[in-house]
């Protein structure tokens, strides 16, 4: 949020009846605070899975070349590509704001071309999406990561309206890999692909990742060809109601 003062002069105030200059002095109208401000701070309170700022300085204004304030996207530099149409900072249409034309709004312009699927961010994907799960760390993992991006992007770019297609970070979601009937044997290097549909979930046996192998995945899903993954039952639980399970001794309840 870009903001010219956190308190403006309110516009409803009108001069009190009576009021006399010569006698009061020039009347000055109340400060209140800012309306776009209140509002703002509200709705970062109270949407979850996005980071939000807001500045006052005029030097950000002018840095932002924002004269009047609004509110401001900006999409994670890791994942944004310029060459694939995306765009690093989007402004809010409007200098009215709600919880919902906002909440609308960030879901529909958060996500890049290829973006961070997350517990945070799955929530935006809608439709079909197609995962790939693997080790995220740009100091330690940067080659491996921008060699699946270039691939993940290319074949994004041909499925906008279809399927979108997502990193995921292995470390942190591995729990719900086991949705997609995926295990990684290797955090560090393991590749893996899923897709989450209408509640169902695909699985790649694919385990050596490339661009033909994501094309055919995905061309796959589309044709119907794959059968979504079944989580196997639980094993049932041994019987404790027994009378071994209750520790039943024969002699000790005989001599009672």
């Amino acid at each position: 949020g870009a903001f010219t003062a956190p308190t403006i002069v309110d516009p409803s105030a009108v001069t009190p009846e009576g009021w006399d200059e010569d006698e009061d002095g020039k009347w000055e109208p109340p400060m209140i605070d800012n309306p776009a401000m209140t509002s703002f701070n509200e709705i970062s309170s109270s949407l979850f899975g996005y980071r939000f700022a807001y500045t006052v300085t005029t030097e950000v204004l002018e840095h932002l070349k924002s004269k009047a304030g609004g509110l401001y996207l900006f999409r994670s530099p890791k994942f944004v590509s310029a060459e694939h149409g995306d765009r690093p900072r989007e402004r809010f249409p409007s200098t009215t704001l709600s919880e919902s034309a906002v909440g609308n709004w960030l879901a529909a312009k958060a996500q890049p071309l290829v973006g961070l699927y997350s517990s945070a961010t799955k929530a935006r994907y809608k439709g079909a999406v197609l995962v790939i799960f693997m080790n995220i760390d740009f100091e330690r993992n940067t080659k491996s990561i921008q060699y699946v991006l270039k691939r993940a992007r290319k074949a994004a770019a041909g499925l906008k309206g279809k399927l979108s297609i997502a990193l995921s970070a292995t470390a942190n979601l591995a729990y719900e890999m086991d949705d997609f009937g995926l295990t990684s044997e290797k955090l560090n290097t393991d590749i893996l692909m899923g897709i989450a549909a209408d509640g169902k979930h695909y699985g790649s046996e694919v385990r050596s990742f490339s661009g033909p192998a994501l094309a055919e995945f995905a061309r796959a899903f589309q044709a119907g060809e794959l059968t979504p993954y079944v989580k196997p039952d639980p094993p049932d639980e041994p019987d404790q109601s027994g009378d071994e399970g209750m520790g039943y001794d024969e002699d000790d309840d005989d001599d009672e």
